[in-house]
């Protein structure tokens, strides 16, 4: 049997990283490049925008920002927003 064309690696838990359960969904994770991870967040009645750097997954950045969706830049530090 030929061996599998990808490789797969867990390199991350959301959960580990702050992220709550309920907003692991496929409308509220992108992941444009290997680079970096984007999640809308509802905390409360607030929502926020929380940016996982891959290189330092340890240090999420938080900002309280709305929108309907979210996506990364996949080589610079740009958000793009759809409200």
């Amino acid at each position: 049997m030929a061996a599998l064309p990808i490789k797969f690696h867990e390199h991350l838990q959301l959960p580990n990283a702050g992220i709550r359960v309920p907003n692991i969904t496929f409308s509220n994770v992108t992941m444009e490049s290997d680079k970096n991870i984007v999640v809308r967040e509802m905390i409360g009645d607030q929502q926020q925008v929380v940016i996982i750097d891959m290189a330092d997954t340890a240090n999420p950045t938080r900002r309280p920002i709305s929108a309907d969706s979210v996506i990364m830049h996949p080589t610079a530090k740009i958000l793009a927003l759809k409200c």
